[in-house]
């Protein structure tokens, strides 16, 4: 498997790099077996591929912003039905549904937390439900109810709720052990495709507030027992049943199948040793303790390439 990307978190590529290629794409175009693509990249006019496929990651009817795009010679994987049936609606083409794998690493030695703790792991973006959290602040302040809110999201400089128990925090990479100490996970959305984030607090036995959409329907939160949902206009919010809490529960998120189109014969060592150009006018390297200027050459590890493409270093 190859991942191939126009702009990206460097923390973010080091971590691919430790199990497959990672590579800035400039242009050249990719040849390969089986390709997978989403959004509108240019990258997409540049594939020779026996297989290309789509993936579809968004409520189209809801969507305002996001529009369906057909491309020639693509087959379509939707991450649940709800996203195959609203592209089915939109294009009149029909999709595979393939839900996103839940894949997170259950932390040793959790405790829960005493008290009320909310984790928000999203964008505070309109469609996100950015401003339902301040709501359901206000509503939690209203009664008097001690609890803190600590939100992992992106420009957090950017934004101030005013509210000394709301804690805004940049995102991590992995957040599974702040979610399974945590009393509930937020995520009060407009509109999903699939609902990550709550799929993943499940999974660690924490259960959530969400909206009241299909997305999270879809992927198992049930009112009263694992989850507790919220109008989208945030009336009629039962704060006094969020803090009494919900039993023990048991969850298995949707089952993925994506193993059907990978191919058990991977040869990538992360490790292995490639050439790369200096684009920086001058940096130390502090793994091989040297330092380089631009247009030097320099040997190093796959995944270090990786890692140093990302942050504009090298080629």
């Amino acid at each position: 498997m190859v991942v191939y990307y126009n702009v990206a978190d460097e923390e973010q590529v080091k971590r691919l790099a430790e199990n497959i290629e990672v590579h800035k794409w400039n242009g050249e175009t990719i040849k390969c077996k089986r390709f997978f693509g989403n959004y509108g990249l240019d990258i997409l006019n540049y594939v020779d591929a026996e297989e290309k496929y789509f993936v579809i990651h968004c409520d189209y009817k809801r969507n305002k912003v996001c529009k369906p795009i057909v491309y020639p010679g693509f087959k379509y994987i939707a991450v649940s039905e709800l996203a195959r049936r609203s592209f089915y609606e939109m294009t009149g083409i029909d999709a595979e549904v393939i839900y996103n794998p839940v894949a997170i690493d259950k932390p040793k030695n959790v405790k829960k937390k005493k008290g009320l703790h909310l984790i928000v792991c999203s964008r505070l973006s309109s469609e996100k439900g950015g401003w339902r959290y301040d709501k359901l602040a206000e509503l939690l302040d209203n009664k008097g109810i001690k609890y803190d809110m600590t939100i992992y999201s992106n420009k957090t400089k950017k934004v101030d709720f005013g509210r000394p128990n709301v804690i805004l925090k940049e995102p991590k990479l992995y957040l599974g052990k702040e979610m399974a100490e945590s009393t509930y996970l937020v995520q009060l959305s407009d509109h999903e495709a699939f609902g990550l984030s709550p799929a993943e607090a499940l999974t660690l036995g924490t259960p959530v507030i969400v909206t009241d959409i299909e997305a999270f329907h879809e992927i198992g939160c049930k009112d009263g027992e694992n989850a507790i949902f919220v109008d989208l206009d945030m009336l009629n919010v039962d704060i006094d049943r969020i803090v009494k809490g919900l039993p023990k529960f048991t969850y298995t998120p949707p089952k993925s199948n994506w193993d059907k189109y990978l191919d058990n014969n991977s040869t990538y060592n992360p490790n292995d040793l490639v050439e790369v150009t200096v684009l920086k006018r001058k940096y130390f390297d502090i793994e091989l303790k040297q330092w380089f200027t631009y247009g030097d050459k320099a040997l190093m590890t796959k995944k270090r390439k990786a890692y140093l493409e990302a942050k504009g270093f090298v080629e």
